[in-house]
């Protein structure tokens, strides 16, 4: 009898978990998973450069160093880019939802620290997954769909080194831009 009751919960439980990700993936992009998208703003990222677990050595994980549109405060954002002749694709789950792709699109400058280099980043442009060339359409196409996004930037610039927190960059004259409006 405990052991059909404890199948019962777990399959009651299986279902809230199915019917709350279902409700998610109604919402446009921007406004998906909201929760947790603060428990990585909030947890994860802070701890993560804490440990300096990002940008050094030969960590997947990148440092992203961009300038706040309203705060024009610096910050430092973990990614996961892909580097690729000279341009740097850095995925952005959230499309326009993406504070630092926002901040980055403004300010249409960036650094990021990967594998003990900075680079010196600019031209800032969202694409979705198919302009990157890295899936074929039959993948690109439900990350399109779910508001999935890449922000492109070149290469200007080079050299060893370690990005800090601070005020270690410049802060520059953010450019307006449109937003991108959100597939339904």
């Amino acid at each position: 009898m405990k052991r059909a009751i404890s199948l019962l919960a777990l399959g009651a439980a299986a279902g809230l978990a199915a019917e709350r990700i279902a409700a998610e993936m109604r919402k446009p992009g921007a406004e998906q998973f909201l929760w947790v998208r603060r428990q990585v703003n909030e947890r994860v990222n802070p701890l993560l450069l804490e440990q300096n677990l990002v940008g050094s050595g030969r960590a997947e994980i990148a440092t992203l160093e961009h300038v706040g549109r309203r705060s024009r405060a610096v910050h430092l954002t973990p990614v996961h880019p892909t580097l690729r002749d000279d341009a740097v694709y850095v995925p952005a789950p959230m499309g326009v939802g993406s504070q630092w792709a926002q901040n980055v699109l403004a300010a249409g400058t960036a650094r990021l620290q990967l594998h003990d280099t900075v680079y010196d980043l600019d031209a800032p442009e969202l694409i979705t997954p198919a302009e990157t060339g890295f899936y074929p359409p039959q993948l690109a196409a439900p990350f399109d769909r779910l508001g999935w996004r890449y922000v492109r930037m070149h290469v200007v610039a080079s050299a060893p080194g370690v990005l800090a927190p601070g005020p270690a960059a410049v802060p520059v004259e953010p450019r307006m831009m449109e937003p991108e409006p959100v597939p339904v």
